[in-house]
């Protein structure tokens, strides 16, 4: 099969416009999880609060009562509490974003509103992500590492050879972690297509197809950065009108009172601020992953001839 990066680049807009339902349908559960989200952290406020005081009060403090301590530790388990299920719900959304975008690219004629599933794809999606997330953990570390060695002995040793060789590693890495994510970038698709988990399965399909692959990754994400700055545009007044403009909080950002305004859900503004919000995301997630199950499906071929469900 043949495969376009420019093609493959645009299909999120393809995708969106051959099945709009499908934007509403990403739309409206992030909005969902933005407002459960702003609720949260309204009644983050209090623990927050307490947490900050206890701080303040125990700073300088050579040897703290153990009573305060205890007590510091406990008000920091109520704010855990009150914000610790967003973390592994926002994880479960992206996961089931990231399977309804390649599921309508892959199948058009998949069912669910807006592709939408709760289920063993999502699962394998989430171990994907979750697997890949700490190879690129390691890998960064790794880099450091080398890098900070490198520079180390460059500046021990004073001589201009070792300097560049410090520059050398650098660069190095960031080249081998850019061949690395363009390798790797089809293991999602490929995971849902396939419905097995596929992490390493991506390096033979994009075997001899790494520079076309980097000019889709780039072109992709000259378009996200567009939707962005074009979104701003109706978005910063909504946030300047609901309190969530940044420098609504201050200089340092310290005023609780003002960062409670930011998440209050009673706020027309700050909910209005959300489901626009919720929109761009929306489209953004369409247009940055639609891409990478299109050029799954143009190399492999896969779904052109019987869909599954």
């Amino acid at each position: 099969m043949s495969f376009s990066a420019t093609e493959a680049a645009f299909e999120g807009f393809r995708l969106v416009r051959r099945n709009p339902l499908a934007l509403v349908a990403w739309s409206l559960l992030y909005a969902v999880v933005s407002v459960a989200s702003l609720f949260a952290m309204s009644r983050a406020m209090g623990p927050l609060a307490r947490v900050t005081e206890m701080a303040e009060a125990m700073e300088g403090v050579t040897s703290p009562p153990p009573a305060d301590v205890a007590a510091l530790f406990q008000a920091m388990g109520s704010l855990f509490l009150s914000i610790g299920w967003l973390f592994p719900v926002s994880i479960i959304v992206s996961a089931m974003l990231a399977a309804a975008v390649a599921r309508g690219v892959l199948n058009p004629r998949a069912g669910g509103f807006g592709y939408l599933r709760l289920g063993m794809d999502e699962v394998r999606v989430v171990v994907v992500t979750v697997v890949l997330s700490l190879l690129w953990i390691i890998l960064f570390a790794a880099l450091i590492f080398a890098v900070g060695l490198a520079a180390g002995l460059a500046q021990a040793s004073g001589n201009r050879i070792a300097v560049l060789v410090a520059v050398v590693v650098g660069l190095a890495g960031v080249a081998l972690s850019i061949w690395l994510a363009v390798r790797l970038c089809l293991a999602v698709p490929i995971t849902v297509a396939q419905k097995r988990i596929a992490i390493f399965d991506s390096f033979p399909v994009t075997k001899g197809r790494f520079w076309p692959l980097l000019g889709m990754i780039i072109l992709t994400a000259v378009m996200v950065v567009i939707i962005g700055v074009l979104s701003s545009i109706i978005t910063m007044p909504l946030a300047m009108m609901s309190g969530l403009a940044p420098w609504s909080l201050g200089s340092d950002g310290s005023d609780l009172a003002a960062l409670q305004a930011r998440f209050d859900i009673t706020n027309p503004w700050v909910i209005a601020s959300a489901f626009v919000e919720a929109v761009v995301y929306a489209l953004t997630v369409g247009v940055l992953y639609a891409p990478f199950a299109a050029a799954y499906r143009d190399i492999t071929g896969f779904g052109v001839a019987e869909p599954t469900a």
